[in-house]
């Protein structure tokens, strides 16, 4: 009895990565995204157990480096630092359907950020963004494989002007279908591997009447959970992202230096340690991950802690 209990908190300390988004940075017209990569990693696709879940995302970037098409250190003054603390409501319902368990959430993100580059500076103070709302999620469990398909629609909601770099909101809507899965190399699951996948479809941003190209996110990790105790247990892990625009925007824009064709990409890689209060199912997880092959956008290290609650 005490074994499957275990494996049930397990979930919740592995899953709940819930198919996240944080609200992107609004710096300039296209450039952004609806979702920052690198918001999950090991179990990333593993979903908890039925019940509700809190969940916060915080996350601080500060890159002071652009790339351009060719991934070269574009001259000049660039600086933007960015904190965001993003609030997740969970509910994971007690309904099967295809043999997976049926959830929804929704997402409100607060947004702190300011852009300089050269003399111009902008910066909006701590801030609503564009909230997410995802009605229609499933969730598989197998002896050795978790598994997660999901449709999520974010929503303009954050203030947006194209003359306004650091505005919280990027002015446009946004489809998602999210795709994953998580294999366990042992029967007890204390080794895992997960990729979870995201995949935007964008609609046309106001004020510039440019749509996005669509993107595609892929998230992968890799960690050994440790039962330290009846109350303690942690898993440590090595995890990392990679994020491609895959279709060109409908424009060019050339008032900000954006030609359709202009692909963004970049990817990141680091580590991860999750931390898990048994009595309270109440977990910490922080994430350290280093940016690197990055085009037509900036270039740094990230640092995000999520704090998750379960009832």
């Amino acid at each position: 009895m005490m074994a499957r209990s275990t494996r049930r908190l397990a979930g919740i300390a592995g899953g709940l990565a819930l198919l996240a988004g944080l609200c992107g940075s609004g710096w300039a017209a296209t450039p952004g995204s609806h979702y920052t990569y690198g918001v999950e990693g090991v179990l990333g696709a593993t979903v908890g157990p039925p019940g509700w879940h809190y969940r916060m995302y915080n996350l601080w970037y500060s890159p002071n480096e652009y790339k351009n098409n060719s991934g070269d250190t574009v001259p000049g003054t660039f600086d933007l630092n960015v904190f965001a603390s993003v609030q997740r409501l969970i509910h994971v319902t007690g309904i099967k359907i295809l043999g997976a368990d049926f959830l929804y959430d929704f997402v409100v993100p607060l947004v702190d950020q300011e852009f300089t580059q050269g003399a111009f500076s902008d910066s909006h103070s701590f801030t609503v963004g564009d909230i997410e709302i995802e009605p229609f999620a499933l969730a598989w469990h197998q002896p050795r494989w978790d598994a997660v398909f999901a449709l999520a629609v974010i929503v303009p909601t954050g203030h947006y002007e194209a003359t306004e770099p650091a505005s919280p909101g990027l002015g446009y809507w946004s489809g998602r279908l999210t795709l994953g899965g998580t294999y366990y190399f042992d029967e007890q699951k204390t080794w895992s591997v997960s990729l979870l996948t995201r995949t935007l479809i964008n609609g046309e941003q106001e004020d510039t009447d440019v749509r996005p190209g669509s993107e595609f996110v892929a998230e992968y990790g890799i960690g050994k959970e440790f039962q330290v105790n009846s109350t303690w247990m942690i898993r440590p892990g090595l995890t990392g992202a990679s994020y491609w625009q895959i279709a060109d925007d409908s424009d060019d824009n050339p008032a900000y230096g954006i030609f359709a064709d202009q692909h963004k990409q970049a990817h990141a890689a680091g580590a991860e340690i999750n931390v898990f209060y048994l009595p309270m199912l109440f977990q910490v997880n922080l994430r350290y991950l280093q940016e690197y092959g990055v085009e037509n956008g900036p270039e740094e290290s990230r640092f995000i802690a999520t704090l998750t609650k379960s009832f």
